[in-house]
């Protein structure tokens, strides 16, 4: 099919007004890459919605977007979906990447373990209830019998800032999300402690998905196919990004990047983390990571919640 007739079947397609879906992302976030290869592969028109991005200057406006029903869908993580649920918002969550932050180090350091850090100067992006922050501190409990606030100095800031003092020396490591962790191993810094080995220490040993779509169930209710189409374009979505390197290089000059290596780390970060599906398994290691943060943030992470509700996550079926 040439270009002229998929567009005159996508204005034919239109005609009949599909099913809007509208997401709320933050302006330059990468969830913006995964809704552009929906857009552009016209994965939305394929199963019948029509999706509308809704770019919004900051994390706190697209939680506001999406509980003002300004917008039907954004990425948050299942802690805040649980807590809302606690307050009477019936919302659940479905796995979107199991990309976590941990701790970067500037390559010629010579530590090896946390203890080894002691009196360190390290970043803590996120605040004190950073869930990275906190899983390390419980796993620094576990393994050495010491809290990691009394190991290390931990200074919080904003996650860009963090990259720039560990790269300019005046941070000895930081705690920073995947992708900021991604452009610092482009430019030299080292992964110090692989998450994974400390969800295994903490007995985890699923991949956990922190971050996830968020809906309203009465949407869902109202219009379950329209939901499941939206899940089912975004899996897709994520097949052409594992598989198609023409789509990474058309993705590039949206993910502003200025050299190959940091082209290169963040493809690579954002294919580790996808994820399509949350079992049964990985529900019960969920619990435990919820327990886990909850002992070390208490009310100030979880509100009132005491316990991880069944329905928190949608059991989506195809």
């Amino acid at each position: 099919m040439n270009k002229f007739l998929f567009t005159m079947l996508i204005l034919t397609i239109n005609l009949f007004g599909l099913d809007k879906i509208k997401v709320g992302v933050l302006a330059f976030g990468t969830v913006n890459w995964e809704l552009d290869v929906i857009k552009t592969n016209g994965l939305d028109k394929k199963y019948n919605f029509d999706l509308e991005v809704v770019k919004l200057a900051s994390k706190n406006a697209t939680s506001i977007a999406f509980q003002s029903k300004s917008v039907d869908v954004f990425v948050t993580d299942w802690i805040w979906v649980n807590t809302q649920r606690e307050r009477g918002n019936d919302f659940t969550y479905y796995p979107y990447s199991k990309a976590n932050g941990t701790l970067y180090v500037p390559i010629d350091s010579k530590a090896k373990t946390l203890l080894d850090l002691s009196g360190k100067n390290i970043g803590v992006a996120g605040g004190p209830v950073d869930k990275t922050w906190l899983l390390l501190r419980a796993y620094s409990k576990l393994k050495y019998n010491k809290d990691l606030i009394d190991i290390v100095k931990p200074t919080f800031a904003a996650p860009p800032i963090l990259m720039k003092k560990v790269l300019d020396g005046s941070l000895d490591g930081a705690i920073n999300f995947w992708h900021f962790n991604a452009k610092l191993k482009a430019k030299g810094a080292k992964e110090f402690i692989d998450i994974s080995n400390v969800f295994e220490e903490l007995g985890v040993h699923s991949s956990i998905p922190m971050i996830g779509w968020t809906f309203r169930v009465e949407d869902i209710q109202k219009n379950e196919k329209l939901y499941k189409s939206f899940i089912l374009a975004t899996h897709e979505a994520k097949e052409l990004l594992l598989s198609s390197n023409k789509e990474w290089e058309r993705l590039k000059p949206l993910m502003n990047v200025k050299d190959e290596k940091t082209f290169e780390a963040l493809k690579e970060g954002y294919k580790l983390g996808i994820v399509k599906e949350l079992n049964e398994k990985s529900k019960k290691d969920l619990s435990k990571v919820f327990n886990i943060l909850l002992k070390e943030g208490g009310e100030r992470l979880m509100g009132s919640s005491k316990y991880l509700q069944d329905e928190t996550f949608w059991n989506f079926k195809k």
